[in-house]
């Protein structure tokens, strides 16, 4: 695998392609560098660098069950990202997220604490519940399907408007009006990007985030 001054001087699809070759005879430890290099890249908000590895990703088959999740840097991009980041800061909140790849549906997954700050950040959300120690909620349908904006490719789309889930629309919590889609960098390691759709019908980047098979399961 590449040493960090490679990391430093490889272009991120040459990352990737190498990932994807380790990914062949090493899964676990591509896996782990594909994590750390994702990591490394939302540390720096390096987002040409992010884009390219979004370009460089397949249309995935999956996600399927529970997959942990990792917000990528910062969100950015709108005025309720600074109010959002320094919240992040105190606890991640988000935990990633799980999906029925059969029924093409899904939900994402919260910390304990989110039963008690969502209800207030989402203006009377109800959907939340608790399975074990997480809170689960925000639903949303999934499939393949084109991308919003550049780079044009398949993706696989999360849709948050669906009527039945009445996920929140409001100015500080707009998930009704988020579309994420996701690709797959290598084999059980996704990169995903949020999109909002603004009040003008304008389509904004506000953040990437990653997904994993949980560590420790079935390769």
């Amino acid at each position: 695998m590449s040493t960090e001054l490679d990391r430093r001087t490889s272009t991120p699809r040459a990352m990737v392609d190498e990932l994807r070759d380790r990914a062949a005879t090493h899964p676990v430890s591509a896996r782990a560098a594909a994590w750390r290099y994702i990591a490394g890249l939302g540390d720096t908000a390096d987002h040409a660098a992010l884009a390219e590895v979004f370009a460089a990703g397949a249309p995935p088959e999956g996600p399927d069950g529970k997959m942990e999740g990792l917000i990528v840097g910062k969100l950015f991009g709108i005025p309720e990202a600074h109010l959002a980041n320094q919240l992040m800061r105190i606890d991640p909140t988000w935990r990633g997220k799980t999906f029925d790849r059969a029924g093409g549906i899904g939900w994402n997954r919260l910390s304990l604490i989110a039963r008690f700050a969502m209800p207030i950040v989402t203006a009377g959300y109800l959907g939340l519940r608790r399975v074990g120690a997480e809170m689960e909620g925000f639903d949303f349908e999934h499939a393949l399907a084109p991308s919003w904006i550049e780079p044009e490719k398949t993706v696989r789309a999360l849709d948050y408007a669906v009527p039945k889930y009445r996920n929140p629309s409001i100015r500080t919590f707009p998930i009704a009006r988020t579309r994420d889609e996701i690709v797959e960098v290598i084999p059980g390691v996704f990169l995903g990007r949020a999109l909002l759709r603004m009040g003008n019908g304008d389509i904004r980047l506000i953040a990437y985030f990653a997904l994993r098979e949980p560590i420790g399961s079935p390769l």
